[in-house]
């Protein structure tokens, strides 16, 4: 499932690399181990390795990891220190070696990262007991390893030293009694043009200027004509308001006649 993923991402994982390598290693007897292995002990960190895949008789038929049966066998069962599931754990490891190694043809750095794997497929090959069908993987994959080294080391080119670039110096040039706005440019016509531009983006910007002086007087002239017909809608309400209480007081009052006739 994680070679399925980093195939994907096309992400390098040292750690996967790293835990197939401590495998590989775990399969060799000690005894028999370079001073190669002993340099990648140390880089590993790794001080009590012991050989717990190192294959101790003959296997006759190799058998798919079950995942499910070895969760439900105890700590403690006898097949974890068989001959039969270290087969299998190896011929799971190189299977997996195998898709890394397609995972990462891409990477220029395969060299480094594989070739000493390489090493300790050499060295298991030199192992008692190793079955034939997985001889065969461990051989295929070495190839493999071999083979897409070997063209990187093809594509790459020795260093070479390149001559330096020699940058080209310009002299100043420099003008005696310079005058700030004044243009010096030798060429008559490119001058006039561009004091034109010059000329022409200042009358834009200043009829830019009093189109925008303009509006705000406007603006202005209108809000105050606006307030003005406001105060003035406000005082004739006032005013009729004013007048309309009056001749309702004085209606109340009798000043505009009584409402009810007299009595003879």
């Amino acid at each position: 499932m994680f070679l399925q993923i980093s195939r994907q991402s096309q992400k390098f994982c040292p750690e996967a690399i790293m835990f197939i390598q401590t495998l590989l290693m775990a399969a060799l007897d000690k005894k028999q181990g370079s001073s190669e292995d002993s340099k990648l002990y140390r880089l590993m960190e790794i001080k009590a390795l012991r050989p717990l895949l190192c294959l101790r008789g003959q296997v006759e038929k190799i058998n798919s990891l079950d995942f499910l049966m070895l969760m439900d066998l105890p700590d403690d069962s006898p097949h974890f220190i068989s001959d039969t599931f270290r087969a299998g754990v190896l011929f799971a490891n190189i299977e997996t070696l195998k898709g890394f190694v397609k995972s990462y043809e891409g990477f220029k750095s395969l060299p480094e990262i594989f070739l000493p794997i390489s090493k300790l497929l050499g060295e298991l090959l030199k192992q008692d007991y190793i079955p034939d069908e997985l001889q065969v993987q461990i051989v295929d994959v070495n190839q493999l390893i071999e083979k897409k080294a070997q063209e990187y080391h093809l594509l790459r080119q020795p260093l070479r030293m390149r001559k330096p670039k020699i940058i080209r110096t310009e002299i100043p040039k420099f003008e005696e009694n310079f005058v700030k706005g004044r243009d010096y440019d030798p060429d008559r016509e490119r001058a006039q043009r561009k004091k034109l531009k010059k000329l022409l983006r200042q009358e834009a910007k200043g009829a830019a200027r009093e189109l925008r002086k303009d509006n705000y007087f406007l603006l202005e002239v209108k809000e105050r004509d606006k307030a003005q017909l406001a105060e003035e809608r406000a005082e004739k309400y006032g005013q009729a308001k004013a007048f309309l209480q009056e001749q309702e007081h004085a209606f109340k009052s009798g000043q505009l006649g009584s409402s009810k006739k007299r009595r003879r």
